[in-house]
């Protein structure tokens, strides 16, 4: 079963997006900071990071952070995650902050950040400038999910997914924070929602879970057809297990990371 990604996914997310959320009300400090409206700021400091300045574009991401930003706050909670590259002389462009990271990234999410809040639930769920929770983290997914993230939809399946390891470990002082239970029917939901949203890799999760009859029933020709889609579409774990399916029919030995 493919694992599910890291918080570095988020780096593929450098381009412009749409309208950006704004804060109700901007403080006055933040008003005299710029006449540049916060999304012109977060567009300089993309075009900022494909030229290559990642260092320049931090700054305008603060500026547009300031003035309420959800984007703006995403991008700097890059920076502080040390995720945005690094300066010439090979340093980081601030100072590493997982506390500073989280808080960005909590901004971002309340500002309605679909990506911020898929963060979000990776900080809780590894305890990275806050406490760990993984029951937090969870909600944060749902809400990433419910936003309109495929990461967070796929993730969401991953981490009800029997088939992959638990999320915090069992004996843990705080048992309620630290365990999330299994649930196979929903993560086969979620799967087919990360599917239907375009993730390729769902399609290699949900045809596992077809294929071995986990959450739902055993269909092996839709198991099938799901890996040969998502073969086309470039994802190697797909190939193996087309692979794995005709040399070793009924199994998935070996595949489980």
């Amino acid at each position: 079963m493919l694992i599910s990604r890291t918080r570095r996914a988020a780096l593929s997310l450098l381009s412009p997006r749409g309208p950006l959320h704004k804060a109700a009300h901007l403080s006055s400090r933040a008003r005299a900071l710029s006449t540049t409206a916060p999304t012109d700021h977060v567009q300089r400091g993309l075009t900022l990071l494909e030229e290559g300045d990642p260092a320049k574009a931090v700054g305008q991401f603060t500026l547009a952070a300031r003035a309420g930003s959800a984007d703006g706050n995403f991008y700097l909670a890059l920076a502080y995650d040390n995720l945005l590259g690094v300066n010439a002389r090979g340093e980081p462009i601030v100072e590493p902050s997982p506390e500073a990271a989280y808080r960005c990234y909590l901004r971002a999410a309340d500002g309605g950040h679909a990506e911020a809040m898929m963060n979000l639930s990776f900080c809780y769920r590894h305890g990275e400038g806050v406490a760990q929770d993984v029951r937090a983290a969870f909600g944060w997914l749902e809400r990433s999910a419910a936003a309109g993230s495929a990461r967070a939809l796929f993730n969401a399946g991953v981490a009800l997914d029997p088939l992959h390891p638990p999320w915090g470990t069992a004996g843990d002082a705080r048992p309620e924070h630290a365990m999330l239970p299994k649930q196979p029917e929903r993560a086969v939901e979620y799967y087919r929602r990360a599917v239907d949203a375009g993730h390729a890799k769902a399609k290699v999760n949900l045809g596992i879970a077809l294929y071995t009859g986990t959450g739902c029933e055993k269909d092996v020709g839709a198991a099938a057809a799901l890996w040969k889609e998502a073969a086309e579409e470039g994802v190697v774990q797909a190939d193996f297990c087309l692979k794995n399916m005709e040399e070793r029919p009924g199994k998935l030995e070996n595949y489980f990371e």
